[in-house]
């Protein structure tokens, strides 16, 4: 990119960009997205700057007044994995006092949030009451968020983790040395401290204090701080900071910089919702609209029906996508083919390479209604394709019949066989254009139909010049009748064999390849098992970790609070692996499907 572009535009109300769904539209790689959030002219765009590798990928300004307004992109792709896209988001300022009041700020903040693998809070000076206060919105999220309709609200807000990004603190400005009661602290612990709760709490506003605190621990699992020296010590430098030559600033400010970067880089994985499904920029641009569109309403944004709705479209689109694929395939291929069996061949070949396509954009088809649709619009596209394949070898092939039997239809006009030996040389000259015909290549998969086809419009005639051919006596014509009525019904029962052994090996690869599809989805399963275990585990460890906090604090109700929700995470981890042990012990699930699927194939 050139330069950064709006993704959500903040006018009257939040609208996402065409122009930036349009880039994210043409982006089919996994995207990891870090957004940036803190008090404006706070240098965030810097802070983006440095990790896009480029001073000039976010504006900067040097006025007092917000530069950035709504959210900006930037899309590169990933310094660290060829296969990614690193998608950098950078938000108007909080707290800015021309825009009147605070609901514009929880908007955005839910925004990036909510569209975020990392969510970068950019603040100054210390981590301190003000600075805390600056993210206040957090904890007023549930005015605009929950995850499901049924849950209460205390098991709503506990499962936000599974949806919130990584959170990182950056403390731009630092002067204070990183020691607690004499020893030194890393900048992690730091951060932990900050964090914790007075207990006990006695008053409103120590309540108040906790509050944000508590949900800053909730919501985000994971979290990380990183702080900045002065860049410079020449402040006349600060307003210009995206200008200055990195010899002239502070080495201390540019490797915490690098290592801050790096860590981005190397930990921040890709974006997901519920825990398994990853987000290409088609998704990101659909789950972007959906948020965007739901905030403008006044109702509260439910993150299952988003995400429900993302699944909808994105499968929708996979196998329109597949579909459109296999057919560009096949049409580019020369047609008609010699034989049905190299159709076959390159019609399996460009279904395999649909289909995972087709998997690779598939989004949460935890019923395989999607993978069905996909089979019957597969089923129904070849079927199509190959009507349009028979009738166009139909074609070629009576043009080349046409070529060869000139002769032979101008004797049949001229009436040239009904002459004494006129049946033999009938015979003689019909074989010929059978014999010429079949020397003929790349006739396609009707050949030997349209021979039959052809033929067989000859027998009323045969047996007319038969009877009209005085060459013959009585014996001999109903010998050659006889003969003729052999030879087309010889004709017609080897084209029905042909037929049977045809239906019989396609029925039999359809079923290998259906059987195969399973296998497939039953691999894919299991890894998103696997992802799901692992993340609910991940989940359990940092509940129990902010348990033992309280715990240790004496805070019975908090703690158990924890347990519950601990124990809501245990029992989920347990209905995956009963739901896995009992596809493993009851086969009829693998069998109900392959059914399902058969209906569609063939």
């Amino acid at each position: 990119m050139k330069n950064s572009v709006c993704l959500i535009q903040n006018v009257e109300k939040l609208v996402v960009n065409q122009e930036a769904i349009e880039i994210l539209n043409a982006i089919n790689q996994p995207i990891v997205s870090v957004a940036v959030v803190g008090m404006y002219r706070s240098g965030k765009s810097y802070l983006m700057n440095k990790l896009a590798g480029s001073l000039t990928a976010f504006e900067m300004g040097s006025e007092v007044g917000a530069k950035t307004k709504g959210i900006w992109m930037w899309c590169m792709p990933h310094p660290m994995d060829e296969n990614q896209t690193l998608l950098l988001l950078d938000t108007e300022g909080l707290g800015d006092i021309a825009k009147g009041d605070d609901k514009n700020d929880k908007k955005l903040l839910a925004l990036a949030i909510l569209l975020s693998s990392a969510l970068v809070y950019n603040s100054k000076g210390t981590i301190d009451q003000d600075a805390l206060n600056t993210l206040k919105s957090v904890s007023e999220l549930t005015e605009l968020i929950k995850v499901k309709h049924s849950q209460g609200k205390k098991n709503d807000e506990g499962n936000f983790s599974r949806y919130f990004p990584t959170f990182v603190w950056v403390v731009r400005d630092f002067h204070l040395g990183l020691q607690l009661e004499g020893k030194r602290i890393s900048e992690d612990e730091y951060l932990e401290k900050a964090l914790t709760p007075k207990f006990p709490a006695n008053t409103s506003s120590e309540e108040e204090y906790n509050k944000l605190r508590e949900c800053l621990r909730l919501y985000f699992g994971t979290r990380k701080c990183f702080v900045f020296d002065y860049p410079t010590s020449n402040t006349d430098n600060l307003k210009i900071l995206d200008s200055i030559p990195e010899k002239d600033l502070n080495t201390k400010f540019l490797d915490q910089c690098r290592k801050f970067r790096e860590y981005i880089l190397k930990n921040v994985k890709e974006k997901k919702v519920r825990d398994v499904s990853t987000l290409t920029g088609t998704a990101f641009a659909e789950l972007a609209r959906i948020y965007t569109e739901a905030m403008n309403t006044s109702r509260i944004t439910c993150l299952e029906d988003a995400v429900s709705s993302l699944s909808e479209r994105e499968n929708a689109a996979a196998i329109k996508e597949a579909i459109q694929f296999y057919e560009e395939m096949m049409k580019k291929v020369g047609m008609p083919t010699d034989t049905m069996e190299r159709f076959v061949e390159i019609s399996n070949k460009y279904e395999a390479e649909a289909e995972k396509k087709f998997r690779q954009r598939s989004f949460r088809d935890e019923k395989e209604q999607f993978l069905e649709k996909f089979v019957q619009s597969m089923a129904k596209k070849k079927k199509e394709l190959m009507s349009m394949y028979e009738n166009k070898t139909r074609e070629k092939c009576k043009a080349v019949i046409k070529e060869h039997a000139a002769n032979f239809e101008k004797a049949l006009r001229e009436k040239a066989y009904l002459v004494p030996g006129g049946y033999e040389r009938f015979k003689q000259d019909l074989k010929s254009v059978e014999e010429k015909y079949n020397m003929e290549c790349g006739k396609g998969v009707m050949a030997e139909e349209v021979l039959m086809e052809y033929i067989n419009s000859k027998h009323v005639l045969e047996l007319t010049i038969l009877k009209t051919d005085k060459a013959l006596d009585k014996i001999e014509k109903r010998k050659k009748e006889e003969h003729s009525r052999q030879e087309k019904k010889e004709g017609e029962e080897r084209k029905r064999r042909e037929e049977e052994a045809w239906k019989k090996k396609r029925l039999e690869e359809e079923n290998a390849h259906l059987q195969e599809t399973i296998q497939k989805l039953k691999k894919q399963i299991e890894e998103e098992r696997k992802m799901t275990e692992k993340k609910l585990e991940n989940l359990i460890r940092e509940k129990q970790r902010e348990m033992h906090l309280y715990m240790e604090q004496k805070l019975q109700q908090q703690a158990e609070d924890f347990q519950a929700q601990i124990d809501e995470l245990k029992k989920e981890k347990i209905i995956e692996k009963d739901k896995e042990k009992e596809k493993e012990k009851n086969p009829q699930w693998e069998k109900n499907l392959f059914s399902r699927l058969k209906r569609f194939a063939q």
